[in-house]
């Protein structure tokens, strides 16, 4: 069932339709005011339970719906948002407290708090709750402004300039852009910069405040492919027409798909309003806002990498009207821009855009609502697309597909996809007589690349120097103690590591159970990987990306750049490494253990394994160079490294849409999560067993999967249950839940906090 369409609620006028309830149809009608009735303000807080609560509204404090006010809340005093502004009676029973403040400059635009109030119902938490969510906590709490500092580039300038800041110089653009970005995107400090100013290759510019600046910019242009030109024209009838259509703009990776997105937010920002960019991951953001600056100037970039002050700022300017187009993560769906008039969904398929903790959204699905409520397209860009996106792009009973499909074939570039090679490990381990790590074949490849001046990728999806450390006398892993899970080894640092909880211990000298002196490591990680290949490959140099060395401000940014620079000749990193990077010398990809996620509980885990294999494949021959992609796997017959390596996308999923429809998950079912956690194992299975007796009563015809221990029955020092709800549809799966509310809902015993996850992604 179309997500739109999936919530229903009635007003609370006694007709049409309202905020706070389901955002179709007419608007409600009007209160009729009394003056000598009290102003009153409903009100969403961040807390769980309801939507709102009721404030007197001094007559001398502006209050409109939107703005951010500051209340008494019991004994507290809470930052929250009005919805709604009205003279009507008091209540009888109790007194109303009044509001104590409102922030200035900080006003949620209608559309975007209908959009808060629609996602709060879907994804079952209160109004304020999202709302904390949606809006920064610098921008609720009137976080000052940074003084702004931007620098640029001074196009012509021919001095005498070393390396390095010949290097800065090149990377800078004409455009002013903050030095907290050009920091990201090049890794040069602010000395650096400044010495270019001194040298007379770029200009400092420094505002206080949030005013707008133009300066005149060397555009980027590049002449559009036949079918870069379908696309764009298909979306642009939309555009014209002012009808809202969600667009799938399926190209292989390397196929131009931004270049489409520019044409496009060219002519949307000419009718005069804005676009808004999403992308999956921090990292992404430098080298594309640098890019899509050199034609749209009025760019911000908005994720939580950025200081409170630049937070503020982004959000004052975009507010404002200054900003054309935003470029962020998921959280930038909020940012307030005035008339939104296109939104881009870069890389859909990523879990990335679904948020794991209150609120828990997923930043496509609410942008293909968004655009709806918008009257406005919306194009989910992707070279894997996710298989609901499939289902929603092929007609269904008889009925005309959801989403219309863009496809990009080709490379503009010239480069062709990869050559694949597929290497079995058992037969690599039989022929190097050990537990090997890199294949000869891979080697050789590596070797090649390095005479020949080229670059390469290795994706490993697992850091540090061994996931396992155990003992050789009794088998026994060191585990950690508040997670049912086995500490990492980080050689580098001589601790052990746990990735769930962050606890952090030292290696002990002897094992914890049987006391031998018997430890050693099980498995590799990227640590190990990355002082392996030196060794394999004399010469040859390497940078490390995971969440170890990208910890701290733009460490994304810092490592991309100096590889792209060539500071190294191999790139070693988990997942992040696989999305949407061009490097234009890198010639071989590898792939290690590519078959690791197959073996998670989790209905997805052949998809997420086919999306990245063929993702990182795709870093490869983007320009003039051929490349090549090695894959190592044990299982090398799964279908999903299979159809990745052979480009047979459309086999993959056809087979695995036919298998989702026979044992009944999404797309072809909607999908509930109920989690319970506690420190009592027999208080949450306790409660867990109660709660399962009130879905059973409520299901009417949807399959309750459990309650049973969760997958890590055993995290953070809590224990955790959960079910699984199946139901015909999203549509279905939201009348189980209004009906499980009118029944009393599962109500949180002490000790024991309940989590409803609508549409999950993480399901073990």
């Amino acid at each position: 069932m179309d997500i739109q369409r999936s919530i229903a609620a009635p007003c609370r006028h006694g007709g049409g339709t309202t905020l706070e309830c389901r955002p179709f149809g007419p608007p409600c009608p009007p209160v009729p005011e009394s003056p000598e009735l009290p102003l009153i303000a409903d009100i969403a807080v961040d807390c769980p339970g309801r939507d709102h609560y009721s404030w007197l509204v001094p007559e001398d404090l502006p209050v409109a719906p939107g703005d951010c006010v500051t209340v008494p809340f019991g004994r507290q005093t809470l930052r929250g948002f009005a919805l709604s502004v009205e003279r009507r009676a008091a209540p009888t029973t109790f007194t109303l407290k009044p509001v104590l403040g409102r922030q200035e400059g900080v006003r949620l635009p209608p559309h975007l708090l209908r959009l808060i109030a629609w996602g709060a119902r879907y994804y079952r938490c209160s109004l304020g709750e999202f709302l904390a969510g949606a809006v920064p906590k610098p921008v609720r709490e009137g976080a000052k402004p940074d003084i702004r500092i931007r620098y640029a580039r001074i196009d012509g300038f021919a001095g005498k300039l070393t390396a390095r800041q010949r290097q800065v110089y090149e990377a800078m653009s004409p455009v002013p852009t903050l030095r907290t970005e050009l920091h990201e995107a090049t890794g040069a400090s602010e000395s650096v910069f400044d010495k270019l100013v001194d040298l007379g290759a770029a200009q400092r510019i420094e505002t206080e405040d949030i005013q707008e600046i133009r300066l005149g910019a060397k555009v980027e242009r590049h002449p559009l492919t036949n079918e870069q030109t379908v696309a764009v024209e298909a979306v642009a009838k939309a555009l014209d027409a002012g009808r809202h259509e969600t667009f799938l703009l399926y190209g292989v990776t390397g196929s131009g798909k931004t270049l489409v997105y520019l044409e496009l937010a060219e002519r949307v920002i000419a009718a005069g309003k804005q676009v808004l960019l999403l992308l999956p991951e921090i990292g992404l953001t430098p080298q594309l806002a640098a890019r899509v600056r050199t034609r749209l100037p009025r760019t911000e970039v908005m994720h939580s990498g950025f200081t409170d002050g630049e937070r503020a700022a982004a959000w004052a300017r975009i507010a404002a009207g200054l900003v054309d187009l935003v470029v962020g993560t998921r959280s930038a769906l909020f940012a307030p821009l005035p008339a939104p008039g296109l939104l881009i969904v870069d890389e859909e398929h990523d879990p990335s855009y679904k948020q794991e903790s209150t609120p828990r959204y997923h930043a496509r699905d609410l942008a293909v609502v968004y655009a709806g409520h918008l009257g406005v397209p919306v194009i989910l860009g992707s070279a894997t697309p996710s298989l609901e996106t499939v289902h929603n792009a092929r007609p269904q009973d008889g009925k005309p597909a959801r989403y219309t499909v863009l496809s990009l074939k080709n490379r503009p570039a010239g480069g062709k996809l990869p050559t694949p090679v597929l290497v079995d490990m058992r037969d690599e381990c039989k022929a190097q007589k050990r537990a090997a790590v890199l294949s000869t074949v891979l080697v050789d490849h590596l070797v090649k690349a390095k005479a020949a001046g080229s670059q390469a990728i290795i994706l490993l999806n697992r850091r540090g120097w061994a996931p396992i450390l155990s003992c050789g006398e009794c088998g026994q892993a060191v585990m950690c103690t508040s997670c049912d899970i086995a500490l990492t080894w980080h050689k580098a640092e001589g601790i052990l590591k746990c990735h769930y909880c962050g606890a952090r211990r030292p290696r002990p000298q002897d094992c914890p159970v049987c006391t031998a002196d018997a430890l050693g490591t099980t498995g590799i990680g990227t640590e190990q990987l990355a002082a392996a290949i030196p060794e394999a490959v004399p010469g040859m140099t390497v940078l490390r990306v995971d969440a170890d060395t990208v910890a701290g401000r733009q460490g994304h940014a810092r490592l991309f750049q100096q590889f792209a620079e060539g500071a190294a000749d191999c790139l070693v990193g988990t997942q992040m490494v696989a999305k949407g990077l061009n490097f234009p010398k890198v010639t071989v990809v590898g792939v290690l253990c590519a078959d690791k996620g197959l073996a998670v509980p989790d209905f997805r885990a052949g998809e997420r394994t086919w999306q990245l294999i063929a993702q990182v494949a795709g870093r490869a021959g983007r320009a003039d160079r051929p490349g090549t992609v090695v894959v190592q796997a044990y299982d090398i017959d799964a279908p999903a490294i299979r159809c990745a390596l052979e480009n047979r996308p459309k086999t993959f999923v056809d087979a695995e849409l036919k298998q989702r429809q026979e044992y009944g998950y999404p797309p072809y079912t909607g999908l509930i999560r109920i989690l319970w956690t506690g420190e009592s194992q027999a208080n949450v299975q306790l409660v867990a067993q109660d709660h399962a007796q009130r879905l059973e009563a409520a299901r009417h015809g949807a399959v309750v999967l459990g309650p049973t221990p969760a997958s890590l029955a055993f995290g953070k020092d809590l224990h955790r249950w959960h079910a699984l709800i199946k139901c015909a549809s999203r549509g279905a799966a939201q009348a189980l839940l209004d009906r499980l509310a009118a029944e009393g809902g599962l109500p949180e015993k002490k000790g024991v906090t309940v989590t409803i996850d609508v549409d999950p992604q993480v399901t073990g």
